[in-house]
């Protein structure tokens, strides 16, 4: 890949998200000062509390701050392309609400999410006892994700596969996706090709000791390009300055191995392609 290769990062996160401390002018000065040239901020709108799993009635209340944010960011760098978008979870847990906050015309993207199951916490703090309970779990999580597929609140489907790096923390591996789960992976990605939608390479998994590569894994990734899928955005899934535009020319990078030919962005929700 030539160095003067457009790099989107259409997952990142501002202080508008209750994990992360940096304003989006903070954030967009640091991923282009990393080389990215193309930014779409994807602070959370998580329908149920993280903690409890039990719905978050103000879980949109951010968006004030997320456009005064925003609005800043395009101030102080006039000439840069920065877009608007949400990290959306859970939406599949109260379609009302998620029909409203999805209508927001403002918002350029929308990623599709899936933090924790339905009134359970979110698989980040979750305890892990042992490995047929991490399956059982797996498969609970690829079951939502069948159930939000098709949905029209998002755009692009994140990190497929979010539990592992948990369960890795905890001893237990089942990295192994394919083996295991494959039929319902392939029913998920054959029914987000359907439905016109796409998934993410979320460069996050790169920084991540137990997993260091992309999530979903390039297995899963592999499979999505071999049923005929070809909306993929990448994204940081940064939360620091530190973390911006870390690791993803590997992205970029991989999906060109793969034989994707081209890295997708959207404005207006409707989506952009750019060749590798």
């Amino acid at each position: 890949m030539s160095g003067e290769m457009m790099l989107s990062d259409y997952h990142i996160h501002s202080r508008v998200s209750p994990d992360a401390r940096d304003s989006m002018t903070d954030m967009a000065e640091a991923s282009f000062k990393a080389g990215v040239s193309r930014l779409c901020f994807t602070d959370h709108v998580d329908l149920d509390m993280h903690s409890t799993g039990k719905p978050d009635p103000s879980c949109f209340s951010g968006w004030p701050e997320m456009l005064e944010q925003y609005r800043d960011a395009r101030e102080a760098l006039p000439y840069s392309d920065i877009r608007l978008g949400i990290e959306f979870g859970e939406f599949n847990h109260d379609t009302d609400a998620a029909a409203e906050i999805a209508g927001t015309g403002e918002l350029d993207f929308i990623l599709g999410s899936l933090h924790n199951l339905r009134d359970t916490a979110d698989f980040y703090s979750m305890p892990y006892t042992d490995a047929a309970q991490c399956g059982m779990l797996y498969e609970r999580y690829l079951d939502e994700l069948i159930e939000m597929a098709d949905m029209p609140y998002f755009d692009v489907m994140a990190h497929i596969g979010y539990p592992v790096r948990y369960m890795l923390n905890a001893g237990f591996d089942i990295k192994p996706e394919i083996s295991f789960f494959g039929d319902r992976l392939e029913l998920l990605l054959r029914k987000l090709i359907s439905a016109g939608k796409g998934i993410e390479c979320n460069c996050s998994g790169y920084r991540s000791a137990g997993i260091r590569g992309p999530i979903p894994s390039p297995d899963i990734l592999k499979m999505y390009r071999r049923l005929g899928g070809e909306i993929v955005t990448v994204g940081t899934d940064a939360h620091r300055t530190a973390d911006a535009g870390v690791k993803l020319r590997e992205g970029y990078d991989l999906l060109k191995h793969l034989g994707f030919r081209y890295i997708t962005g959207f404005s207006g929700r409707k989506p952009e392609f750019t060749a590798i």
